[in-house]
C-alpha cells in the first residue's frame, strides 16, 4: 500500500521539479535574448542619434552663415528672402518592445524607460524644428510683402528682423543639441556599458554587486532600503561606470572626427 502511494507522489514531485527547472531555463534564455536585443537596439539608436546631431550641427553652421550674409548687406533698398534647406532627417531608431523587457535590473529597466521616452521626444522635436523653420520663412516672406505694400518700406529693418529670427532659431537648435541630445547619448551609453557587463562571464556577480540585497549585511531594514531600489542607487551606479561611459563617448567622438576628415 505504501509503495503504491509513494509511486504517484514521486511522479508528481519529479514532474513539478522538471517544470520548475524548465521554467528557470526558459526565463534565463529569455533574459539573454532581451539583453542581446538591448545591445542591438541601443547601438542603432546611438548611431542614429550621432548622425542626427551632426546634421543639425551642420544646419546650424549654415544658418549662422546665412545670418552673417544678411547682416553684411548694405544696400538700402534690398529685401532678403535668402534661405537654406532643412536637412533630410530620419527618425532615431526606437524599439517599442524594450520597456517591457524583464532583465532583473532596476537600473537597466529605469534607464531604458527614460531613453525610450527621450528618443520619442527627440524625434518629435526634430520634426517640429522642420515645421518651425518653414514657418519662419513664411513669416519673413509675408513681412516683405507687407513692407512692399507700405508707402515707406524699410528693407534694413526687414533684414535685421530676419537675421535676428534666424539667430534665435539657431540658438534654440544649438541648445537642444548641447542639452537634450547630449543627455540622450550619455543615457544610451550608460545602458550599453551596463548591458555589456551583465552579458559578460561575470554578469551575475556584477549585477549582484551593484543591485543585489540578498546575503548582504545590513544593521537594520532602513539600511537595506537605502541600499536597494531607489534613485540614490541609480546615481551610485552612474558614478561606478562613469569612467567607462566617458571613455566610450570619447571614442565615438574621435571616430566621428576621423570619418569627417
Amino acid at each position: 500500500m505504501a509503495g503504491a502511494a509513494i509511486g504517484p507522489f514521486l511522479a508528481v514531485t519529479l514532474s513539478a521539479i522538471g517544470f520548475w527547472i524548465k521554467s528557470i531555463t526558459t526565463q534565463r534564455n529569455d533574459r539573454k535574448e532581451f539583453l542581446r536585443r538591448i545591445e542591438i537596439s541601443i547601438t542603432r539608436s546611438l548611431d542614429d542619434t550621432f548622425k542626427a546631431r551632426e546634421k543639425l550641427r551642420f544646419f546650424v553652421s549654415r544658418l549662422r552663415s546665412l545670418m552673417a550674409e544678411i547682416r553684411a548687406v548694405t544696400e538700402h533698398n534690398n529685401f532678403s528672402l535668402d534661405t537654406i534647406n532643412y536637412p533630410s532627417m530620419r527618425d532615431i531608431y526606437r524599439d517599442i518592445d524594450i520597456p517591457n523587457f524583464k532583465v532583473k535590473s532596476y537600473y537597466l529597466h529605469n534607464k531604458l524607460l527614460w531613453v525610450d521616452a527621450g528618443i520619442k521626444e527627440t524625434n518629435e522635436t526634430i520634426l517640429a524644428f522642420k515645421s518651425d523653420f518653414a514657418e519662419l520663412q513664411r513669416k519673413n516672406e509675408l513681412h516683405v510683402i507687407l513692407m512692399q505694400q507700405n508707402r515707406t518700406p524699410n528693407p534694413p529693418q526687414q533684414r535685421a528682423d530676419y537675421a535676428y529670427n534666424i539667430e534665435c532659431f539657431a540658438n534654440a537648435v544649438d541648445e537642444f543639441i548641447s542639452t537634450s541630445m547630449a543627455q540622450g547619448i550619455e543615457f544610451m551609453t550608460q545602458i550599453k556599458i551596463y548591458n555589456d557587463k551583465m552579458r559578460g562571464r561575470k554578469g551575475f556577480w556584477f549585477l549582484w554587486r551593484h543591485e543585489g540585497t540578498k546575503f548582504k549585511y545590513f544593521r537594520n531594514k532602513a539600511g537595506q532600503k537605502t541600499f536597494a531600489r531607489n534613485l540614490d542607487s541609480m546615481d551610485r551606479i552612474d558614478k561606478t561606470i562613469q569612467f567607462d561611459v566617458t571613455n566610450a563617448i570619447n571614442k565615438a567622438e574621435e571616430r566621428l572626427t576621423r570619418l569627417a576628415q
